[in-house]
């Protein structure tokens, strides 16, 4: 998908982190990993809850899994996120993290210091102004609502994407993504995802091409609409699909940037 020195080593096309998982959520920050190693990144650090480690090691031999200090993201987690952030190209931040008020104070604190760029998703979506100089945020409708206080339009998305200075990817039927004056629309897709897991395959994607040097605004318009088209070809062959049948799919996308 995105062209690449014949003459480079290993982690010069892209390093990823991935920050997710709670007890209750073990697919989403795997779901997350295997996008953004399908969209092509030379290295996926998966940072997750330790109960959950031995299975994500049987979803890819590429992994390189590192456990949280309790199976919940805590402030005890927040220095050695940060310090091995300096390592990476690109952070996903938030799925399957969960609500527990120790995992808000510490993403909180995550958000406010990481210095690379950095997509946001899920349960790390929050009003904050303290967030990473290069940042997507990639919430449904619903989140968009509680996040803001207003409805995802167009117009609104536009709006918040000014104040917060960041990118903003709000999924829906027609997903609308805006960075400062450029408001875009998708519309590939079907009602097929609406299965759980399709936001985390998307927010992984989105990182995995950031990771590769792809800004935000990019990413978020190309990632939408090559998973939306995958979908709809998917469910030309099935009566359902499956969000890990999508991240699967992504090697093999065709869609030009």
């Amino acid at each position: 998908m995105l062209s690449r020195d014949p003459n480079s080593h290993k982690g010069e096309n892209g390093k990823i982190m991935i920050i997710g998982g709670s007890p209750m959520f073990h697919g989403a920050p795997i779901l997350c990993a295997l996008a953004a190693e399908n969209a092509g990144v030379d290295l996926v650090f998966p940072f997750m809850p330790p109960c959950h480690l031995d299975a994500a090691k049987t979803y890819s031999l590429n992994f390189i899994l590192q456990g949280f200090q309790e199976n919940i993201l805590t402030s005890k987690d927040v220095k050695g996120i940060l310090n091995f952030s300096q390592q990476v190209d690109a952070v996903v931040i938030g799925p399957g993290l969960g609500k527990d008020a120790r995992t808000r104070t510490a993403v909180k604190s995550i958000l406010a210091h990481l210095k690379v760029p950095t997509v946001v998703d899920a349960s790390a979506l929050m009003y904050t102004n303290n967030l990473p100089e290069v940042c997507c945020l990639t919430p449904h409708r619903g989140e968009f609502l509680n996040m803001t206080g207003e409805d995802p339009t167009p117009k609104n998305v536009q709006k918040w994407s000014k104040n917060l200075k960041a990118t903003i990817v709000c999924k829906g039927p027609e997903d609308i993504i805006a960075y400062g004056n450029e408001v875009a629309i998708n519309n590939t897709g079907c009602a097929l995802m609406t299965v759980g897991g399709t936001g985390d395959v998307l927010s992984g994607f989105i990182g995995g091409l950031m990771a590769q040097g792809m800004s935000p605004l990019e990413a978020g318009k190309y990632a939408t609409r090559v998973l939306g088209t995958l979908a709809e070809n998917l469910g030309e062959m099935e009566n359902s699909i499956q969000a890990i049948d999508l991240a699967h799919a992504i090697p093999g996308a065709t869609i030009r940037m």
